[in-house]
């Protein structure tokens, strides 16, 4: 067995623990993937993935190429979840900003009405 390393062994072959879970790509996941990738800059046709996957042996830089997409993907999506909680976060602040002026604007005109009907019995 060959040495390996965390971009791919000798024989240009992914890594054991990037291959799907040992299952073989399908053609709407690599195509997926593939979006994925042309997303981050990487262009990698589906039929190529799937057989990097399956584990034909690769060239240096397109193992490089899948290890950067695969960093890119994973901080785009960190990044849109964060960006998602930034976003609940706003919305409750501002839920809680209109509640709070439902509630003066209700006082308002509750000591509007109070004052109104004092001066009519007077």
């Amino acid at each position: 067995m060959t040495p390996s390393t965390p971009w791919g062994n000798e024989r240009g072959q992914l890594p054991h623990r990037l291959r799907v879970r040992n299952q073989i790509l399908g053609r709407r996941q690599a195509r997926r993937l593939s979006r994925r990738f042309a997303r981050v800059g990487v262009t990698t046709p589906p039929e190529r993935l799937r057989q990097m996957l399956a584990g034909a042996p690769a060239a240096y830089a397109e193992v490089a190429d899948f290890n950067f997409a695969l960093i890119a993907t994973q901080l785009k999506r960190e990044q849109l979840a964060a960006k998602i909680v930034s976003l609940k976060r706003r919305g409750t602040r501002l839920l809680i900003f209109v509640g709070l002026v439902v509630v003066t604007l209700n006082f308002l005109f509750c000591m509007a009405y109070a004052l109104f009907s004092l001066t009519l019995d007077a």
